[in-house]
């Protein structure tokens, strides 16, 4: 069952969602922090199952429920009540909620009234497997073993003719507004209506956000396209990139063999643009150019994510994005110069500003960008790597230079160890002399006087804050004989380790 999280209380949130994940084989397919997100990605996502506060900002809990209702989304609600807000609950289940938790909650109460939606939510799904709707989503998404009879029932449900040429059309609309995929629906029973000689089954399959539909009536598919074109890109912002494409099927056997090469159409919108219809033969006579990866833009975002000012990151960013979308070649070769690209920005950062990096790793930035089907997509996976290398920036020391950047980070991660100017040259790759002089210009003072204070504040730290021995705290910040350690920190502080611990 794909569930929908909306809490503003983020430990409530984030322990709701790990409770269902521990406990059942359930998807969390989004969380939200008030009724107004929750709207949205009801309205997006279509989930099986909506969990919901009562009472948040923005938009309450009922209020969104009733705007679902409105909107004609089918999905089952819980909502989410503390004792004093009982009466609440009460009101949600007479709009329609199916069942309402208690807070504080317990493990076995969550997973007692999914197992009671999830027996609704079977129910539900024999019944529109009855229909051609459900017997084409059945066979896109291949959850069970399709046989030659449901190839001849949707056939039969869906009134196809033999002989006729039948078609089928895919649209990837996660690029676009929350609710396009509704307008796209009824878009295409107004085709219906006006066209009754076309035959129609279409079906939204949720998890990919793609509404695949059966076409089959008097048409070819240029005409079609364009009847498309016409119909499915009305009232569209200029941030909306819903991606249409369409083939022709010689039977309906070889239906996911066609929704598979519908999808590989996907990324020629890229070329070709968000306000047209794709197909083999268009997609064929683009995209012939020679692909060159921006090696020279690698270099300008290296120096502005080390030593730039964010206005330099910004327009070197902009750069790069404004070279591919000028690009020529297959469109293939946008997402690898994109991935190219963060991973590249990613190891950059994994010497020089970790906590951006640890940051990008989180959020499986490269990852979302090695499946992205739009440039939209694209750009906003690297404007977030932006986004996340300047609120980072610089926020532990003012080091611009970046070899110098990469050994205070290595110092960093191995003060522990025994570690020396030498090494760290041979690290960096640069001679010892080299690294003095660069330490000394940069930082003020020598790696050793540096080293020494940095384990020494790392000491200072775990006399303060912890109650470890003073021979386990010399032997945690890298001195492995505790008097050496001793004759340094007085050295370093004015008093043993010991005093300083007393006067803390």
């Amino acid at each position: 069952m794909r569930i929908l999280i909306v809490e503003d209380e983020i430990k409530i949130r984030t322990g709701m969602s790990k409770l269902i994940s521990a406990h059942t084989a359930h998807t969390i397919v989004g969380e939200a922090k008030n009724g107004k997100e929750g709207l949205e990605l009801i309205l997006r996502l279509h989930p099986d199952l909506v969990i919901s506060d009562i009472r948040m900002p923005v938009m309450d809990g009922l209020e969104m429920q009733e705007a679902a209702n409105r909107a004609g989304v089918k999905c089952h609600f819980i909502i989410l009540s503390g004792y004093s807000e009982f009466e609440y609950a009460q009101k949600a289940l007479r709009y329609g909620a199916d069942d309402y938790l208690l807070k504080p909650l317990a493990a076995e109460d969550v997973t007692e009234v999914l197992e009671k939606i999830q027996n609704l939510v079977r129910e539900e799904e024999k019944r529109t497997v009855q229909s051609a709707e459900g017997l084409l989503r059945d066979i896109l998404l291949g959850g069970r073993t399709i046989t030659e009879e449901d190839y001849k029932k949707l056939e039969r449900l869906a009134k196809l003719r033999e002989g006729e040429p039948c078609y089928l059309a895919a649209g990837c609309l996660g690029d676009a507004n929350a609710g396009y995929a509704a307008s796209a629906a009824r878009q295409w029973e107004q085709i219906k209506s006006l066209e009754p000689e076309l035959r129609i089954v279409y079906t939204m399959l949720e998890n990919t956000q793609e509404m695949f539909c059966l076409i089959q009536g008097q048409t070819d598919s240029g005409l079609l396209a364009e009847k498309m074109t016409r119909r499915l890109y009305r009232n569209l912002s200029v941030e909306d990139m819903p991606v249409w494409a369409v083939i022709e099927l010689e039977n309906l056997r070889e239906l996911k063999e066609k929704a598979a090469e519908l999808r590989s159409l996907y990324l020629y919108g890229m070329l070709l643009g968000y306000r047209t219809v794709l197909t083999k033969e268009r997609a064929q006579e683009c995209g012939g150019g020679e692909y060159q990866y921006p090696a020279h833009l690698e270099g300008k975002l290296k120096v502005s994510i080390c030593n730039g000012t964010a206005e330099e990151l910004k327009r070197d960013a902009e750069a790069f994005m404004r070279y591919v979308r000028n690009l020529k070649c297959s469109p293939v070769y946008f997402r690898k110069a994109y991935g190219k690209m963060i991973a590249f920005m990613e190891n950059v950062c994994s010497e020089v500003n970790p906590q951006a990096y640890r940051r990008m790793q989180e959020s499986e930035i490269e990852k979302t960008a090695a499946t992205a089907l739009t440039i939209k997509t694209l750009e906003d996976c690297f404007r977030r790597e932006i986004e996340i290398i300047l609120s980072e920036k610089d926020k532990k020391e003012d080091i611009r230079n970046y070899t110098i950047r990469r050994a205070i980070n290595f110092i960093r991660e191995h003060y522990r160890e025994n570690i020396s100017l030498e090494l760290l040259a041979e690290h960096l790759e640069i001679t010892p002399e080299y690294l003095s002089t660069l330490f000394n210009k940069e930082v003020g003072i020598n790696f050793t006087t540096f080293l020494k204070r940095f384990r020494i504040s790392h000491a200072k730290r775990l006399l303060k804050g912890s109650s470890k021995k003073i021979y386990e705290i010399s032997e945690e910040v890298g001195y492995h004989d505790p008097k050496y350690f001793n004759r340094v920190f007085k050295e370093e502080v004015g008093v043993s380790p010991g005093d300083y611990r007393q006067m803390s």
